[in-house]
């Protein structure tokens, strides 16, 4: 399956597409003024390994570094051990 992400950052807002096989699958589209909330996507960067939590602090750009637990990964995680 081919699948592509396509993102248009403006000045104001940023628009996501998902498309899978060049169809439109999915669109979000955000003001940048607004705050993130649990449930939005992130890229960001693996600041600190917590083993006894199960869990990772990461960089998202924010003054504090998210929270990521390991049972929050998704049930495909292990899919990603591969890589």
């Amino acid at each position: 399956m081919n699948s592509e992400l396509i993102i248009n950052s403006a000045d104001d807002k940023v628009t996501i597409a998902h498309l899978e096989e060049k169809q439109l699958v999915g669109l979000n589209s955000e003001k940048k003024d607004q705050k993130f909330s649990v449930g939005d996507i992130y890229l960001g960067k693996v600041k600190k390994i917590a083993p006894g939590l199960n869990a990772a602090f990461i960089d998202v750009g924010y003054e504090k570094d998210a929270f990521l637990h390991y049972l929050d990964l998704g049930p495909q995680v292990r899919s990603l051990l591969k890589y």
